[in-house]
């Protein structure tokens, strides 16, 4: 059991690293693809909908240890 807690403890670790850059270049490009469908009209109806759900996914995926980590913390940590 514990390499098991000893592994999602230092994924978590790097994930709690890595998650708000990749969270942070999804809204980047999220807020770039949108302020371009002005020019490019075109491009952003044919992109609107599965690079949407990918950029959305990046964010959620992007934030999802540090809701987790906070969500553990007001509750106690099980402890």
């Amino acid at each position: 059991m514990e390499p098991i807690i000893a592994f999602f403890t230092q994924w978590r670790a790097q994930m709690l690293t890595l998650g708000p850059i990749v969270a942070g270049f999804g809204v980047a490009v999220w807020f770039i693809m949108n302020s371009l469908s002005g020019i490019m009209p075109e491009w952003a109806l044919n992109a609107r909908g599965w690079i949407q759900r990918i950029l959305v996914g990046a964010i959620v995926l992007g934030l999802a240890p540090a809701l987790i980590t906070a969500f553990i913390a007001l509750g106690g940590g099980g402890a």
